[in-house]
Order: C-alpha cells, then structure tokens, then sequence
C-alpha cells in the first residue's frame, strides 16, 4: 500500500527549551513483559524510565519505535524522550544510564535529535530475525536465547513460502485472537531463509522478515507455520492458501518468543520506496509491532 495510506498523526515540533534525544536499545527480553510498561509485570520501557529518573531525579516518557512481545529480544530496539534542555551530550546519557540499568538491557548509541524525528511514526521498515539451532547442538549458551528443531528443513521449500509473504497482505490468518488493529493489512519488504554459522561453528537456521508494521504475534507466527508446513511436506501453493484464507484456524503453531529479535529501525525514507510504485491503495490503522 502506498505510505499516504498509514495514516500516521502528524509529528509536531518540540515545546519551546526542550530537546530529543534518540537511543537505539538491546535486551535480554527473557527478563521481561515485552517492550511496554505492563500493570503484571516489567516491561524494558519502564527500566529505561526508571534509569533516566535516577539519573535526572525527574519522570521521563521514554517512546518506543514498537511494542515487542514478552520474550522477544532486541539488537536495534528504538527509543526517544523529551526532556529540558540542560546542555547534557548524548555521550554522557549512554555511559551514566548504562550505569544505572540491570545487565539484560543495553544503551548501544544516543544522539540529539530535532523534534521532528519520532521512533514510531517517522519509522519507515522493521527488521526481525528468527533463529534455529539443531537440537543435538545447543550448547550451554544457547538457552532462552535462539530456539531449537530437531532438524531442519529444506530450504528451498521454506523460501518456497516466504517468497509468498512479500508483499502487501491481509495477514488475518497469522494474526493472534488478541490483536485489536482495526486492519490485518501489511506491508513485507522482505521475506526469506538463509544458513548462518554462530560463534562456536554450528549451522544456524535463520528467518529474515521486513515490513513496515506488524500485527500481534504475526512473525512469529509466521515462522511457527512455516516450520510445520516444511515437516509436513507441504507445497508452495498450500501456504498460499493459508495466507489468502485470511483463517487462523489455517495457521499451525506460535514460535517460541526466545528466537525471535527486533534487529533494526530503518528511518531512510529511499531504503523501500521502490515498493511505492507496486503499492495496492489500502487502508489501515498501524497499532502493534511484534
């Protein structure tokens, strides 16, 4: 779908003396409830929040790029806050707030931006990565932090399935009963499988999916159906069905949260536009991101 159709609120300059700093976060998200303040229990939002005050002695909205489920980790995690100006450099915010959050959360860079940038409503993709190791190699490291097959299948089936998520779709099919966005409608710049190889010289099975939004659940549902499908010796032509059902009952099992990382923000407006010139004219109301 063509961007004038995100319908995004308009971003308005900042109030007279305040400045914006933007960060770019990772964590551990086994430690918590997902990216949002959460009434039962921490979202990395609210430690972010709760560093900031003990630093600044003062209460600070910390604004995210996107939600992310409980779980779920973060290499390239977005953030932004207002905040006084007090001729603070954006240096001094890295190394003091690092110092005041717990281990499973890192500041990886902080910089001063105009009020025109906004984590969430000037993003313009979303990168998410998936990441499978055999069964029989998991090492003592790999726990909570990549998922785990007992082996893996072909990948010319699974990209036979990707290949089909690119694009702009109504995802209902892979989309949680509690999601409440008003559209199921996406946009995938990127869909595909690829073979890594980690740090101590195992095969790693990785899924790569980029987008401009995503619904609740959906990637990772996304990932789940896909495994199944392959060990199910299913066809090309039946994950498509499954897409185009717009039916969850479609759909095969959730993956688990803990292989599943928000890799990147991008806020280049040229890095997709060429989807601009294939983009179908809908309609939705961006509400969740896995």
């Amino acid at each position: 779908m063509a961007r004038v159709d995100w319908r995004r609120p308009p971003i308005r300059d900042l109030e007279e003396g305040k400045v914006r700093y933007k960060m770019i976060i990772s964590y551990d998200g086994r430690a918590y409830n997902g990216w949002q303040t959460q009434k039962n229990g921490v979202g990395v939002q609210q430690a972010i929040e709760k560093a900031l005050k003990k630093m600044l002695k003062e209460d600070v909205k910390v604004v995210g790029s996107g939600r992310t489920d409980s779980g779920v980790h973060a290499m390239g995690q977005v953030c932004h806050f207002d905040i006084v100006d007090r001729q603070i450099p954006a240096k001094a915010f890295l190394n003091v707030i690092n110092c005041n959050l717990p281990p499973t959360v890192r500041i990886l860079d902080c910089e001063l931006v105009d009020g025109f940038f906004h984590s969430r409503y000037t993003a313009y993709a979303r990168k998410y990565r998936y990441y499978f190791k055999k069964e029989n190699e998991m090492t003592a490291f790999d726990n909570g932090f990549i998922a785990k097959i007992k082996k893996f299948p072909p990948l010319d089936l699974l990209n036979s399935y990707a290949i089909h998520i690119v694009g702009t779709h109504d995802f209902t099919t892979f989309t949680a009963s509690k999601d409440m966005c008003p559209s199921k409608c996406r946009d995938i710049y990127e869909s595909y499988w690829s073979f890594e190889t980690d740090k101590w010289g195992y095969q790693v099975l990785t899924y790569t999916i980029c987008g401009n939004a995503f619904l609740y659940k959906m990637v990772r549902s996304l990932v789940g159906t896909q495994i199944d499908f392959a060990i199910k010796h299913k066809t090309s032509e039946d994950f498509k069905d499954a897409l185009e059902s717009k039916n969850r009952k479609k759909a095969e099992r959730t993956a688990n949260p803990n292989g599943l990382y928000l890799m990147n923000i991008s806020y280049d407006e040229n890095e997709y536009d060429w989807f601009e010139e294939t983009a179908i004219p809908l309609t939705y109301l961006e509400e969740y991101d896995e």
